[in-house]
């Protein structure tokens, strides 16, 4: 199977000359500044607030209750444990919470400013509590597990700041073959995930093909293990951007942005180490 860091290479370079050239236009994200301490903005603050405290609450009883190992530090290795699905997850979780946090400020009227370093302030904060809190288990405190942490605040924290880098996100699946439970245990079952980056066509390609590329549709490139994180798999396919269709009413951006992060079942192939490529019209996982 062709190396994933070869296929995504390839895969970023086949527009990156036009996306450099590209007369960028400025970002917008259609949220109103609200002046004063409204309503909205008591309610952003509280759903911040809430969704923090409620990941450090089910962080605690998920992996420190019972904790009574003296701190600790360690190196799983960047790629070499759980081949590498870890990694992506603490990436990915990180630009989805900088995202998150940053969108419902902007829902609420914060200042563009104040919500980019809140929601990069508070992601971090979640960031490092984990590890914090993974160095009194037998996880230990991982420094590499933070730097990717860290490594998708920054990523989100660009896409702010540099409008080309908007045409490639990352997006998640997760789909447990014995279904879902609650509370979810996502790093019971890494074989559930798939981590993509997805690039929007239809501002990478030349004007003049647009008109041929539906707006909607993205191509994407993910990224899972199989067989009990005994091998790695590559997806290829399809993605749906729901950002294009648009609308003036807030309340239905912010749910828009979000579930935006998710990847939608769409056409794709999977190559899996020692398998043969498998075909799905809806590939989930």
């Amino acid at each position: 199977m062709v190396k994933l860091k070869t296929l995504i290479i390839i895969f970023l370079l086949m527009f990156v000359s036009k996306g450099i050239c590209q007369e960028s236009a400025a970002l917008t994200d259609g949220f109103d500044q609200i002046d004063g301490f409204s309503g909205r903005k008591i309610v952003a603050t509280g759903l911040v607030g809430g969704l923090l405290i409620g990941s450090l609450v089910d962080a605690y009883y998920a992996w420190w209750k019972d904790a009574s190992t003296p701190f600790a530090f360690r190196a799983e290795g960047w790629f070499s444990s759980r081949r590498g699905i870890d990694k992506a997850g603490h990436f990915f979780t990180s630009y989805f919470y900088f995202h998150t946090f940053r969108n419902v400020m902007l829902w609420g009227g914060y200042e563009a400013s104040t919500a980019l370093w809140w929601a990069a302030g508070t992601a971090g904060f979640f960031a490092v509590s984990v590890e914090i809190g993974d160095g009194v288990t037998d996880y230990a405190f991982d420094y590499q597990d933070l730097l990717f942490n860290l490594g998708g605040i920054g990523y989100g924290i660009l896409q702010t700041r540099i409008p080309f880098l908007k045409n490639f996100n990352f997006k998640w699946s997760f789909v447990p073959e014995h279904g879902y439970r609650f509370p979810p245990r996502f790093t019971n079952d890494y074989d559930a995930h798939i981590y993509w980056l997805t690039a929007d066509m239809n501002e990478l390609l030349p004007q003049s093909w647009e008109p041929y590329w539906p707006d909607f549709l993205q191509l994407a490139i993910g990224y899972g293990v199989d067989d009990n994180v005994t091998k790695s798999e590559l997806a290829v396919g399809f993605d749906i951007n729901l950002e294009v269709f648009g609308t003036t009413n807030e309340h239905l951006l912010l749910a828009e942005k979000t579930l935006n992060m998710f990847h939608i079942p769409a056409p794709g192939v999977k190559f899996t180490d020692s398998k043969k490529p498998r075909y799905s019209l809806f590939l989930k996982n």
